[in-house]
C-alpha cells in the first residue's frame, strides 16, 4: 500500500494576493511560487475567515468559523489572546492521532498554546509595536527566546540590536528600513532552514511540517539584498490612495495610522518597496524548501499549500494593516500543488474560504473528516469533480472588542454588515473591483443586498448548532 502523500503547508503574515506574479503582479519577482502555482491549482479569490491574525489562524487550525472554535479576537497582548479550547480538535491532532503523521510546526503560528504538533521551534512573529525586547506592557518581543538564543550564539548581541533599530527616529518616520542583521541571520532564515532540515530527517511514516513564515507582516525590514531589491519611485501607487471614503461607515473613514491621508506619497512609496523585498526573499525561501524536497526524493509524493492568514491595506484607502473586508484586507493567495499524478485543474475563479485547507489536507492524507467540520474539503474542486458554490464568510472583532463586523463575499459582490451603529457596506466587484462605490444606500442595489443579508444570515445559523453534537466533547 502506498504511503500518504507528506505535507507541506506554508503560510505567509499579512500578505496580499496582488504581490505574486501569478496573481498578475509584473513588477514582483516571485518565480518559485509561480512555478508552484504552474505545478498545482491557484485559487484566484480566497477570502480570509478573519482578517486579525490568531482568530485566523484558528479558523485554518480547525476549519471552523469564530463563533465555533471560540477564538473570536486577538488581544492587545498578544499572548493574552485566549486560546483553543481543549475540545476544540486541530487538523494536525487528527494527522498525527488517526493518520499517524508526525507532525512539525517550524515559525510563526500564533497560536496558544499549539495543538497537534509532536515537534515545535517556534516564534510569535515581528510585530512593529515592539521597540523593547523585553519591559513594555504589550509583553515581550513576540521574536522569542529560541530565536534569540539561537541567535546570540551566531551574532553576539544580534537580538537587542533588532530591537534598538527600531528606536531610531527613522523607524518611526519611514515605517520602513533596512534590517540591521545580514540575511542568514532573519528570522524567515531562520524558520526556512528548520523547516528544511525537518523535511529532510528519513522517517518511516509521513511528515506534516507547517512553515510559519512571519513576513511580510511589519515591521517592513528586509534585509540586503532584498531591501533595496525595488525602488521607491517605481512603485504604482494604490488606486485608492487619497479616495474619496465618505460612503463607507464612519469607522473606516479617513485612513489610519501611519499611513493617515497625506499627500507626500514619499513614506508609502518606501513601505510598498520594501514590503515587495519582503515577498521577494519569501519566494526564494519557498524555492529553498521546494528544492530540499526534491533533493531527499520527496517531492513527488508531498502535498504543497501556499496561503496567508490575511492581507494588507499597504496605502489603500491611506491605510496600512488589516481588519477591513476590502479586498487589499480579506483577500489573500492560495495555491495547492498535489502530489504527483494527482489530477488538478490550474485555476479556480470562484470565490473559497481559506479554511477550507484543513479538510483538504485530512482528505488527502486519507483521515476522516469530521462532521464538526464547517469547512468542505477542496480536493474535488482541485481535480475537477465539483465546483465551488462560490460565497465565502469572514468575520472581524477589534482587539479592544468594540467593533465587530460579518461580511459574506459571492462570485460579484461583497456584503459586510458592521451592526446598527456603524452601518453596511455593498460592492459590486465586477463594475467596481477597487470598491470605490458604496452601494449600500442605492436603492438599485437593496434586492441584492436583502439577498446577501440572507446568505449571511443563513450561514451564521446553519453554523451555530452545539459546535460539537450534544453528546459531548468530540473523541477521535
Amino acid at each position: 500500500m502506498a504511503q500518504p502523500p507528506n505535507v507541506l503547508l506554508i503560510t505567509t503574515d499579512q500578505q496580499r494576493w496582488d504581490t505574486l506574479g501569478c496573481y498578475g503582479n509584473e513588477k514582483v519577482k516571485t518565480p518559485n511560487i509561480d512555478a508552484l502555482a504552474a505545478q498545482g491549482t491557484r485559487f484566484e479569490r480566497p477570502y480570509t475567515q478573519n482578517t486579525i491574525c490568531t482568530p485566523a489562524r484558528a479558523c485554518l487550525q480547525t476549519g471552523r468559523y469564530i463563533h465555533q472554535h471560540g477564538v473570536t479576537f486577538q488581544a492587545n497582548p498578544i499572548d493574552r489572546t485566549p486560546g483553543l479550547p481543549h475540545h476544540e480538535l486541530t487538523f494536525m491532532e487528527r494527522l498525527h492521532d488517526v493518520g499517524g503523521y508526525y507532525t512539525a510546526a517550524l515559525g510563526k503560528i500564533h497560536m496558544w498554546p499549539p495543538k497537534g504538533f509532536r515537534f515545535t521551534m517556534l516564534t510569535e512573529g515581528k510585530g512593529s509595536r515592539w521597540t523593547e525586547s523585553s519591559g513594555l506592557s504589550l509583553g515581550p518581543g513576540p521574536l522569542g527566546p529560541i530565536y534569540a538564543a539561537w541567535l546570540e550564539e551566531r551574532h553576539p548581541g544580534g537580538y537587542e540590536k533588532i530591537y534598538a533599530q527600531r528606536r531610531e527616529p527613522k523607524y518611526k518616520e519611514m515605517t520602513a528600513i533596512t534590517n540591521v542583521l545580514p540575511l542568514e541571520d532573519y528570522i524567515d532564515t531562520w524558520i526556512t532552514n528548520n523547516t528544511a532540515g525537518f523535511m529532510r530527517e528519513s522517517r518511516d511514516r509521513p511528515f506534516f511540517a507547517w512553515c510559519g513564515i512571519c513576513g511580510p507582516h511589519g515591521p517592513l525590514d528586509p534585509p540586503e539584498p532584498y531591501a533595496s531589491m525595488y525602488d521607491p519611485a517605481e512603485v504604482d501607487m494604490p488606486a485608492t490612495y487619497l479616495a474619496d471614503d465618505s460612503d463607507k461607515p464612519k469607522h473606516l473613514q479617513n485612513g489610519g495610522g501611519r499611513f493617515a491621508k497625506e499627500p507626500d506619497d514619499r513614506i508609502i512609496r518606501n513601505a510598498i518597496a520594501k514590503y515587495w523585498g519582503l515577498c521577494t526573499m519569501i519566494d526564494d525561501m519557498v524555492g529553498q524548501l521546494v528544492q530540499t524536497l526534491a533533493d531527499a526524493g520527496a517531492l513527488d509524493n508531498t502535498l504543497i499549500i501556499y496561503v496567508s492568514d490575511h492581507g494588507d491595506h499597504m496605502g489603500d484607502w491611506s491605510r496600512g494593516g488589516k481588519g477591513t473586508f476590502w479586498e487589499p484586507s480579506a483577500r489573500v493567495p492560495l495555491i495547492v500543488a498535489p502530489p504527483a499524478g494527482h489530477a488538478r485543474v490550474p485555476v479556480v475563479n470562484d470565490a473559497v474560504e481559506t479554511f477550507q485547507i484543513a479538510p483538504t489536507i485530512l482528505d488527502y492524507a486519507g483521515v476522516p473528516i469530521p462532521e464538526s467540520m464547517a469547512a468542505t474539503s477542496l480536493r474535488p474542486v482541485i481535480e475537477g469533480k465539483a465546483a465551488l458554490p462560490g460565497l465565502a464568510f469572514s468575520d472581524y472583532i477589534g482587539n479592544g472588542r468594540d467593533v465587530r463586523g460579518t461580511a459574506v463575499v459571492t462570485n460579484r459582490y461583497k456584503y459586510a454588515y458592521w451592526g446598527q451603529e456603524f452601518g453596511s457596506e455593498f460592492y459590486d466587484l465586477r463594475a467596481d473591483p477597487h470598491e470605490m462605490r458604496n452601494l449600500a444606500h442605492d436603492p438599485a442595489a437593496q434586492a441584492r443586498i436583502r439577498e446577501h443579508h440572507g446568505l449571511l444570515t443563513e450561514r451564521l445559523l446553519a453554523t451555530t448548532t452545539p459546535p460539537l453534537g450534544t453528546t459531548g466533547p468530540e473523541i477521535l
